[in-house]
């Protein structure tokens, strides 16, 4: 980013700027090859599921050109589209990325994006090493794993978390190591799946909802999935006119699949309140230990391959493809 005449700030630095603007990176090109490609030059919050499929298919056309990637990303929707990667590539593409970016604009005094870049490049150079093929999210002195990653300030330097899962790795003067939670290479077969289903409605659960205009949009004939951001670990609504169980039982009559996740940071869905049994039981499937975005990612990534029966569905949520949840043994009721 960088202000114009008004001080409003819009994305214009292209690759070329950015090492320019970094100096140090001169430093890394004497002992990396480093190639910089604009896919878009776009502030984050315009990007959409098509991006995703754009950057995920340049990723995997040029997997066999370089040893690894990183990507320069506006840090409001980061998470997304490095979950994205994640699920679209799979664990099998045996490269690791890593996606970093800036709380400051570039040219301004005290910016954080010369730090993360050069961090970004010095994790990305040990998991080459070391063969890890991890899409993570690399911002202070933090290597994330992308799928467990939230963003949890708008100012703090430290501007991303992974509140369920530990560090991949943690920057320090002493150097860089990785957990052996890290992937690595399995020499199994890259079978990417690029594309995510539009049209999911979600729903942020406050007091007082009314569940008719909810019901309006589910039979719109445009909602093709719904998920739900509830109280507490998967709590909804049940007594009186509030009720939120009439959508969901509209919603499953419909075969519009319902998923509850929890809006809170590090949280988790579980059925031990009776408000969650009784939506379990309506229909609604919980998305587990799953961050809030890894199961809008998910979820969008499922029904674009024709996941929509509520059992299958279950099971394909609950399983661990890159590392998004923790699995459990469990069926519906």
């Amino acid at each position: 980013m960088a202000p114009d005449k008004k001080g409003i700030l819009r994305p214009v630095i292209n690759g070329q700027q950015l090492f320019e603007l970094i100096p140090s990176l001169k430093r890394f090109k004497n002992m990396l090859r480093i190639e910089y490609y604009e896919i878009e030059n776009l502030d984050s919050t315009n990007l959409n599921p098509s991006h995703w499929t754009k950057l995920a298919m340049f990723l995997a056309e040029n997997r066999n050109r370089y040893d690894g990637f990183i990507v320069t990303h506006g840090t409001d929707t980061m998470a997304y589209s490095a979950s994205a990667m994640a699920f679209s590539l799979g664990k099998n593409f045996d490269r690791p990325i890593i996606f970093t970016g800036s709380q400051t604009p570039l040219r301004v005094l005290g910016t954080d994006a010369p730090f993360n870049v050069e961090n970004s490049l010095i994790a990305l150079a040990q998991a080459i090493k070391e063969d890890i093929v991890e899409i993570m999210i690399t911002f202070g002195y933090s290597v994330l794993r992308a799928v467990r990653t939230i963003k949890i300030s708008e100012s703090e330097f430290c501007a991303f978390g992974s509140p369920r899962f530990p560090e991949l790795a943690h920057i320090s003067a002493s150097g860089i190591n990785f957990d052996n939670n890290s992937f690595r290479k399995t020499g199994e077969k890259f079978t990417p799946k690029f594309q995510f289903r539009r049209g999911i409605l979600i729903l942020e659960l406050v007091p007082g909802q009314e569940p008719g205009i909810i019901i309006e949009a589910i039979n719109s004939g445009k909602c093709c999935g719904l998920i739900m951001r509830s109280h507490g670990s998967g709590n909804v609504p049940i007594i009186g006119e509030y009720s939120l169980i009439p959508v969901i039982q509209e919603a499953v009559k419909k075969d519009i699949p319902v998923l509850i996740s929890t809006k809170f940071v590090g949280g988790q869905t579980k059925d031990i309140y009776e408000p969650a049994r009784i939506a379990i039981r309506a229909g609604a499937i919980p998305t587990g230990d799953m961050t809030d975005i890894a199961s809008q990612v998910k979820f969008m990534w499922a029904l674009d391959q024709g996941v929509r029966k509520r059992q299958l569905l279950h099971d394909f949520i609950h399983k661990d493809f890159v590392g998004e949840i923790t699995e459990e043994k469990k069926k519906l009721n």
